[in-house]
């Protein structure tokens, strides 16, 4: 009889148990680094051979039945995925709290972009999502499917990120997770679901951000963002962190800007370089075939606005000055009151 998935997914996590205890343990009173890298004083040189090609022999044992099951786990999965009629191949999640007025142009950029579904979740907006998606087109309106996401949360961006992740596993084959304020743009002159399909092997991609300033603007108007705002911040190169489009079925949890892979599978940058589960910032640090344009001040007006709007994430608190970072150039701006961006919880 065959071997199943969950026999393959058990023996890697036994075989990762195993290489960190024996990373961990003494041998002789040396640890398994000092065995390898040196002679140790109170173990003659025969002994300390002896012990290091044990150590060895060992370790490379289990580091090859390791990639063993990991390669039979891999194949097994993606065979799985690839029997299943997902209804959508490229979707996108996100959260908003009175971002209306931006949401229809955002709808439409990711539209031309491919993307075939969006899960909105309603952070308690005080003009329900629900009732402006109704004012919209019926070819953008059919594409949407809104989430009553009020009340109170400990932190309501990752709980919508978990939520739709959890929902919508065998719904679309990847989401991708952003913001009001950021557009994913392919470059290479494909839609999103074409560069996606040279990634099915992995968990996720992770895109990086290019951050768009003020543009000089004081006051917002009702011309798109992508027209308003075309130059790019000069801080936008000092961060390197980005957003992520994954596959569900391969995914554990989801963080703000990264996530926990199951077993087997890795997140990677558009260059497949492995992004580390806690890192924020992609590897190769590079925007050629992918990116995700984020605007994250707008004008110096919108600016105060969002501080005021308040934030879904609680461990995150911008500044005011925080805009003038990015804008040098509306230093003028300043005021002498300093309203900080707070975590509230919508009780909607």
């Amino acid at each position: 009889m065959s071997n199943s998935i969950e026999y393959y997914r058990k023996n890697i996590q036994k075989y990762k148990r195993q290489l960190l205890v024996l990373d961990a343990q003494p041998h002789a009173g040396v640890t398994w680094q000092n065995v390898v890298s040196m002679v140790d004083p109170r173990i003659g040189l025969t002994e300390w051979k002896n012990q290091k090609k044990k150590v060895i022999a060992k370790r490379d044992k289990i580091v090859n039945l390791l990639s063993k099951n990991i390669l039979e786990f891999r194949k097994m999965k993606l065979a799985e995925m690839a029997l299943i009629d997902f209804q959508y191949y490229c979707s996108i999640c996100i959260i908003i709290r009175d971002e209306n007025e931006y949401l229809e142009e955002w709808l439409n950029w990711h539209i031309g972009q491919g993307v075939e579904h969006f899960y909105i979740y309603d952070h308690g907006s005080k003009e329900a999502v629900a009732e402006f998606v109704e004012e919209l087109s019926s070819d953008v309106k059919d594409k949407i499917t809104v989430i009553d996401f009020s009340g109170k949360h400990k932190n309501a961006q990752i709980e919508a990120y978990e939520d739709c992740l959890k929902k919508n596993a065998e719904d679309s084959r990847w989401i991708g997770f952003v913001d009001a304020d950021e557009m994913v743009r392919v470059k290479n002159g494909k839609t999103l679901p074409e560069f996606l399909k040279d990634f099915e092997e992995h968990a996720g991609v992770m895109a990086q951000w290019i951050i768009y300033g003020a543009n000089g603007q004081e006051k917002k108007s009702d011309a798109p963002l992508r027209e308003r705002f075309m130059r790019i911040a000069k801080l936008s190169s000092a961060y390197d962190l980005g957003k992520l489009f994954v596959q569900p079925m391969l995914m554990k949890k989801m963080g703000i800007h990264n996530g926990i892979t199951i077993e087997g599978f890795d997140v990677v940058d558009e260059q497949k370089n492995i992004v580390p589960e806690k890192s924020l910032e992609t590897i190769a640090k590079t925007t050629q075939d992918i990116c995700v344009d984020h605007y994250f001040t707008k004008s110096y007006e919108e600016w105060v606005e969002k501080l005021r709007r308040g934030t879904c994430d609680p461990n995150y608190t911008r500044r005011y000055k925080e805009f003038f970072r990015y804008n040098p150039d509306l230093l003028y701006c300043m005021e002498d009151v300093y309203p900080d961006q707070k975590y509230e919880i919508s009780t909607k």
